[in-house]
């Protein structure tokens, strides 16, 4: 089964990195994290980083499907998945959290809702919707078991 999202979701987040850019260059409000403090948002962007490659491994491991908008293989439910039935999409939200920390303005911050929402409509939803669609039951008490977050 598969979902036909209008963009893809390294394409969002490339979006989202521009306009945390965008928003601390044109009217950065006020200063969060000065140097040398903004330089600890380099930690939850290496973070996120790793946590999107361990649950990229994960689903090729499994014979998942690896590919965005595309439900298909077996339903993932070990290793970060046992934690969080998005970890992608979370290491994707750290990721962002970590540019808004490194540069440092108040501005960046109004971003990460409007991704959060976001990543909610165009992917999570259409997902979960395809995979209760897919594994029914199995799903069902996996997404009742598992934070969908963190």
């Amino acid at each position: 089964m598969s979902h036909k999202p209008p963009f893809l979701p390294p394409a969002l987040g490339l979006l989202v990195m521009l306009a945390i850019f965008s928003l601390h260059f044109i009217e950065p409000l006020t200063v969060l994290f000065p140097n040398p403090w903004n330089f600890l948002g380099l930690i939850p962007i290496a973070l996120g980083a790793l946590l999107n490659v361990i649950a990229d491994r994960e689903l090729q491991r499994a014979g998942a499907s690896v590919e965005f908008g595309v439900v298909s293989g077996p339903l993932v439910d070990r290793g970060v998945y046992r934690l969080s039935r998005n970890p992608m999409y979370f290491g994707q939200l750290l990721i962002a959290a970590g540019l808004a920390i490194w540069v440092g303005s108040l501005s960046s911050w109004v971003v990460l809702p409007v991704f959060v929402i976001a990543l909610m409509m165009l992917f999570i939803r259409p997902e979960e919707k395809r995979l209760l669609e897919q594994h029914g039951q199995a799903y069902v008490s996996y997404s009742e078991r598992v934070r969908r977050w963190f």
